[in-house]
Formats: structure tokens, C-alpha cells, sequence
């Protein structure tokens, strides 16, 4: 899924900047703590990410010193806790403290990622209609660490047809205005499934994912006349389909999902605050041979410097919509797509 690349991309940029020395290899060590979290209200979990910093006194030991947990892990040596606010004030809300888990998926790369990679999380729900704060103590030096973000509200889509001709036509996806975002990144992604012919079972549950928000900060527009936002773009699935599939004598591709009959258009939705976007911009490369990024942070240390970010995101409702029959008898018979085995999903039979 984009977004866990999306975070995993992240994560991996604070660690580049974090590990870059601004400072001399002789000098004292000093804590700088890298945090990265995106606490979402809708989700049962929120997990935020702590490293710290460090030095490393040989050229190219830097990557092997990153395997190192030692390293990067401040284990229990820091206090970590959400703070409430409504405004300015804090809520009466207590502090909610965030625990050490080692139960988090991560894929193997440069640094540490066996069975003590460490990641914070809580379990206690949050309100989109607040500002959170994460404060971090390190219990060894008094140092603290504090970051704000507001939540991001719910929004939703709000095409009004059920029947949109999306494969290979100009069109657009309208959605209300969600509370204290920044962006969106809106996904359009075509629904297929494979049976094959000899057992007549499904086999393949597939998906053609076009995000038409590939820029952050790109041309989103609001409508003066229902004061929504929408996002215009020219679909081309017929392309993406001929590239992404192949021939396949042994099933036969029908339009939508299995329960879903009727529908192969779903529409995912994603809103981030001005910290997300802001770091995310910080880090886009530019189109000169010289890459000059400022590094950005919404975090402030009692002393010394802190990385990374808190943000916020949510995810709008899915919707699905239909197509109209001349776009499916394209997809069918069309001279791009006609080798792939589609039909209609009238023709289904489970």
C-alpha cells in the first residue's frame, strides 16, 4: 500500500538528516532525539517512532554502527506522553503515556530492524477536535522534547452519481473540506477479479491504483458554487491495464469484485496537516544538479536540536462507483485491452 511505502520513505529521511553531522566528530556527544509520528483519531493505535542520534569515529562505520540497537534506541530511558489541548489550554484530560512494543512490522534495510526494534504506542483514543502535543523526557539529562499538531476532522467524498465514465475519459472527484488539513491525495483505482475457467472459483482479487494527486501542494480547486473541493484529471486505464496485465489463457477477468457486482471504480481519499506537508516538501528533490533541502521540524528541544515531525492524517469513507456500458465495451473489445479476457460482470456466475 502507497502509504506504508510513504512511511517507511519518511522514516528513512529523518534518519539520513538525523545522522548527518553539522558538528565536529571531536566534540562531546550530544542528544538529538529523531522523532516521527501521524497520529490518525480513526485508528485503534497510534505508534510514534524515537531514535536518537549518534556519532561514529571511523569513515564507514556509520552504516554498520546503525545496526547497532545500542545506537539508535534510547530503551527506557526517556518518558514519553500525549498532552490534550483545546486552543492554547490544556484539556483536563491527563497525560496519556506511550509504551515500548516490539510488535511492529518493518522491512529489512540499513538500520536496526530484528527482534528489539522498539517503536512507542497507545492504545487510548484521541479527538479529531484537538490539538495533541507529544512531550519526551529523557530521564537521564532532563532534556525535553515537545511537538504540536492539530487533528485533521472528517470529510468525505461527494460525487452525487453512482455511474462515473472514469476509464479513459476527463473527470473529477469532488470531497468536503476536512478540518485543519493541508493536502489531499486522492487514489482512483480500477477493481477486477480473476476466476479460472476450469474450477470456476475466484482466484485473484486485483487492482489498478492511479493516485491523481501524484504532487504534494498540487492544483486542487474549490467550487464557488457547493464549496467543495475537487480535483480534475484525465483517466487513462486502458493504458494502465494493457501495461500492468497479460494474457492468461487459464482465467477470465470480470469488471468489480465479487461482492461488489456492478461496481469497478473505488476512490480512496487521504488528508494531512501543514506539518506532513511541510516536511514532505522540505524533502522533495529539485530539478537542479545541486540538491539544497532545508530540513524541517516541528519539534523544539530544552536544549540542544530535535528532528522530525508530529503530524496528523485521516482517510475519508471509500466510495465505489459503476461505469457506463460504453467504457466497459472499450475495456472489452477495445484494441488495447481486448487480449485480456474481460467481461462483463452481468456474465458471472459464482
Amino acid at each position: 500500500m502507497r502509504n506504508k511505502c510513504l512511511i517507511y520513505l519518511i522514516c528513512l529521511g529523518s534518519f539520513i538528516y538525523a545522522c548527518k553531522p553539522n558538528f565536529s566528530l571531536n566534540a562531546p556527544y550530544l542528544d538529538v532525539p529523531i522523532v516521527y509520528g501521524i497520529l490518525n483519531y480513526q485508528d485503534s493505535i497510534q505508534y510514534v517512532k524515537i531514535y536518537k542520534g549518534y556519532q561514529t569515529q571511523k569513515e564507514g562505520n556509520v552504516f554498520i554502527d546503525a545496526q547497532n540497537p545500542d545506537s539508535i534506541y534510547y530503551y527506557n530511558s526517556i518518558k514519553v506522553v500525549l498532552q490534550e489541548y483545546e486552543g492554547e489550554n490544556r484539556t483536563s484530560r491527563p497525560d496519556i503515556p506511550l509504551y515500548i512494543t516490539n510488535d511492529f512490522p518493518r522491512d529489512s534495510g540499513i538500520f536496526y530492524y530484528k527482534a528489539e526494534k522498539i517503536i512507542y504506542y497507545t492504545t487510548e483514543q484521541l479527538d479529531n477536535n484537538k490539538i495533541y502535543c507529544i512531550k519526551i523526557t529523557n530521564l537521564i539529562n532532563g532534556n525535553e522534547v515537545k511537538g504540536k499538531t492539530y487533528m485533521i476532522g472528517d470529510f468525505r467524498i461527494t460525487n452525487r452519481s453512482s455511474v462515473i465514465n472514469m476509464l479513459n475519459e476527463s473527470s473529477a472527484i469532488s470531497f468536503s473540506i476536512a478540518p485543519n488539513a493541508a493536502d489531499y491525495e486522492i487514489h482512483v483505482n480500477f477493481l477486477y477479479f480473476e476466476v479460472d475457467i476450469n474450477s470456476n472459483k475466484v482466484v485473484k482479487i486485483g487492482k489498478i491504483v492511479k493516485n491523481i494527486c501524484p504532487k504534494v501542494g498540487g492544483d486542487i480547486k474549490k467550487s464557488n458554487f457547493t464549496g467543495d473541493l475537487y480535483k480534475d484529471f484525465t483517466v487513462t486505464f486502458y493504458d494502465d491495464i494493457a501495461s500492468q496485465l497479460k494474457p492468461n489463457s487459464n482465467v477470465v477477468r470480470y469488471l468489480g469484485r465479487p461482492d461488489l457486482r456492478g461496481v469497478c471504480i473505488e476512490v480512496e481519499a487521504w488528508a494531512a496537516d501543514t506539518n506532513m506537508v511541510n516536511f514532505l516538501l522540505s524533502n522533495k528533490p529539485t530539478s537542479s544538479f545541486v540538491q539544497v533541502n532545508n530540513i524541517y521540524t516541528n519539534l523544539t528541544a530544552s536544549e540542544g536540536e530535535a528532528f522530525g515531525f508530529l503530524a496528523s492524517r485521516t482517510k475519508c469513507p471509500i466510495r465505489y462507483f459503476s461505469t457506463t456500458k460504453d467504457s466497459q465495451d472499450s475495456l472489452i473489445a477495445g484494441s488495447k485491452t481486448y487480449k485480456l479476457s474481460f467481461r462483463p460482470w452481468t456474465e458471472y456466475i459464482p
